[in-house]
């Protein structure tokens, strides 16, 4: 061989090489929870790293299908199920009492209209009751095994069994209640540029992971009841200008071990602190606020405001899923009329890959995620995915084993809800620059590849299935690592 050709093969061999080296670097980083990095509580907006500018676009992702109309408190499953579960223990705040036997006809407004449009949810509020007692008698089988992921749940939840919860909730009609406290002597903002570039900074250094601003429009405002005023249609208050807008994820280990080990009040727990302060500090300033914080405490509808805001788009979960966190977001907000600028929504293909994925609908142990290749469902005017809730909340009552419940599984296996190391950025960065979805393609064989995926019925409780997590828990959370059980 001569030198010419020897070179030549030399420098195709040791291409080849770093090629398979950087191809068994990708399957390794992309496999490896160890090789995380880049999610510090970093103040000042430094988690926010996904450059938002080349996205931007002027109206948000999610698909207008008729007339815009306001969200009643009775299509909220929590509030609806809360209201049916009081009238069959006779605690309704109106006195009011009702027994199955009585039927939908039965019921008082708006739940005999809501039941009577929805028989099938009627029939699953009392499956998800019996799986609950069920789940309950089941707790003094795994109540030692399980005991650390109880008390860590508990430890994040006792804000609402609290004396003195923060922040305190509103009492009296928004007009007086969101000015309570309020600076009657605020000094002049130069521009509702620096008012937003101020509040962000604010959000950030008391822990936000992600901010963003966005009109309040009157279809994500709840209708029907109203925090400290009650059960009453109203008007959305005039000075409800502005959602301040903050997301953070739940703690990442515990995260990727649901549904068995995690739990959602770890991320409301901080949210409560984070809305709470910034509310304080709104008033302080001269204008004023108030904090909605899920799962209880709000006015405000928060997927559609958060993509507004710029922080993500609408996944076939029906959740927010942002560039830094994917389906890792947990959101809260505070509404104010001081003068701010409102954030311009983004397309980054988050919408465009939920159509190819389907991922979180193969896990979902309850069937209730809708595998369409497209949103065919028309919702208050606006073209979605659906999501059967009542068979959500059903599961929602079963598959946990401890008190926290819930499931969590569509968020957890969701391929966006991946830790920043070098090879998930790759993936993110190109797929929202790729015309050609080649990148997308990609990416799900590798999540398909690299992580192992139980399967829908595995994370039930026995006989359905085996208390299956999709990730393996940390050593903090296992029990048997720390006590004689």
């Amino acid at each position: 061989m001569d030198r010419r050709k020897f070179i030549k093969y030399a420098g195709l061999a040791s291409g080849s090489l770093a090629l398979a080296g950087v191809s068994a670097g990708s399957f390794m980083a992309g496999r490896s929870k160890d090789s995380y990095t880049g999610w510090g509580r970093t103040p000042y907006g430094k988690d926010q790293f996904f450059n938002r500018v080349p996205f931007l676009v002027e109206k948000p992702t999610y698909q207008v299908a008729g007339k815009p109309e306001r969200i009643t408190y009775i299509e909220n499953i929590f509030r609806r199920n809360a209201e049916l579960y009081r009238l069959l223990i006779n605690r309704h705040p109106e006195g009011l009492k009702w027994d199955k036997s009585q039927g939908i006809e039965g019921l008082p407004e708006p739940l005999k209209t809501y039941y009577t449009n929805h028989p099938s949810a009627f029939k699953e509020f009392f499956r998800a009751r019996e799986k609950s007692k069920k789940q309950r008698a089941n707790w003094e089988k795994y109540k030692d095994k399980y005991h650390l992921a109880e008390a860590w749940s508990r430890a994040h939840s006792s804000f609402l069994r609290g004396p003195a919860p923060f922040p305190v909730e509103p009492t009296g009609p928004p007009e007086e209640a969101d000015y309570k406290g309020v600076n009657p002597n605020p000094l002049p903002l130069k521009s509702s540029e620096h008012g937003s570039k101020l509040i962000k900074k604010i959000a950030h250094s008391f822990g936000a992971t992600l901010t963003g601003i966005a009109k309040i429009k009157k279809e994500w405002v709840y209708q029907g009841t109203l925090r400290g005023v009650g059960q009453v249609d109203f008007e959305v208050p005039k000075h409800w200008k502005y959602a301040v807008m903050i997301a953070i994820p739940h703690e990442w280990e515990s995260f990727y071990t649901n549904p068995v080990y995690g739990t959602s009040y770890d991320a409301y727990s901080l949210l409560r602190f984070i809305s709470g302060k910034l509310e304080v500090f709104i008033k302080e300033i001269g204008y004023s606020a108030r904090s909605h914080v899920p799962p209880g405490q709000y006015d405000l509808v928060m997927p559609p405001l958060g993509i507004d805001a710029g922080l993500g788009e609408l996944g076939r979960n029906g959740i927010l899923i942002t560039p830094e966190l994917g389906g890792n977001t947990r959101l809260a907000a505070v509404s104010t009329d001081m003068p701010l600028l409102e954030d311009k929504p983004i397309d980054a293909g988050i919408n465009k890959f939920c159509k190819k994925c389907k991922i979180c609908a193969d896990e979902c142990p309850s069937g209730s995620i809708s595998f369409d290749d497209a949103p065919k469902h028309v919702i208050r005017g606006f073209k979605r995915w659906e999501i059967d809730q009542d068979k959500c909340y059903t599961v929602w009552n079963s598959v946990a084993t401890s008190h926290a419940k819930g499931c969590r599984i569509c968020l957890a296996v969701c391929p966006y809800s991946r830790k920043n190391n070098w090879i998930h950025t790759f993936a993110r960065e190109a797929d929202s620059r790729d015309p050609t979805g080649l990148t997308s393609k990609a990416m799900l064989e590798m999540q398909k590849n690299l992580f192992d995926y139980p399967g829908a019925n595995e994370y039930l409780p026995p006989p359905d299935g085996n208390n299956k997590t999709f990730g393996k828990p940390p050593d903090w959370l296992l029990t048997e690592e720390w006590f004689d059980i």
